[in-house]
């Protein structure tokens, strides 16, 4: 049986040209097992601080994830299990945050159409997720360390 993936379910994005654009392929990855110790796994989380006060981490990446895969950002929320108005705030500081928008949204919901993730918005997930991966790859050996002494609950 094989379970389908939640939003904490670490997943692999790929990007590729296209005539319209870049795509992106959301690709599942089984989850590591627990230690053999029995202990929690620990785990790192990737928060990126800009300059202006704006940070992206892992919600708001795997909101854009969501917005991409569930075609709305009103099913994207509800995915995410967060209000429609916590999710569109969070659109709006990750627009605000770069040059280009990585959402477009149609002007307060006018016209029936969509939220939808631009191609920046695509090469930000793949970026980001870039990161989170060389950073989980190169403290490996410092989280199993950790992990092997235990964690107090």
């Amino acid at each position: 049986m094989t379970a389908a993936p939640d939003s904490r379910s670490p997943t692999s994005w790929t990007a590729g040209p296209s005539a319209a654009g870049s795509r992106i392929t959301r690709t599942s990855t089984p989850a590591e097992p627990a230690p053999a110790s029995g202990g929690s796994r620990l785990t790192i989380k990737v928060q990126i601080d800009l300059p202006s006060g704006a940070r992206i981490g892992p919600g708001k990446i795997r909101l854009l994830e969501l917005v991409e895969t569930e075609g709305s950002l009103s099913r994207a929320a509800e995915a995410m299990g967060i209000s429609y108005r916590r999710a569109w705030l969070f659109v709006q500081q990750v627009n605000a945050a770069f040059d280009v928008p990585a959402v477009a949204t149609p002007e307060h919901g006018q016209g029936g159409a969509a939220a939808r993730l631009t191609d920046f918005g695509r090469d930000l997930i793949v970026r980001y997720r870039a990161i989170e991966a060389l950073t989980s790859e190169a403290g490996a050996a410092d989280i199993a360390w950790l992990d092997r002494h235990g964690v107090r609950r």
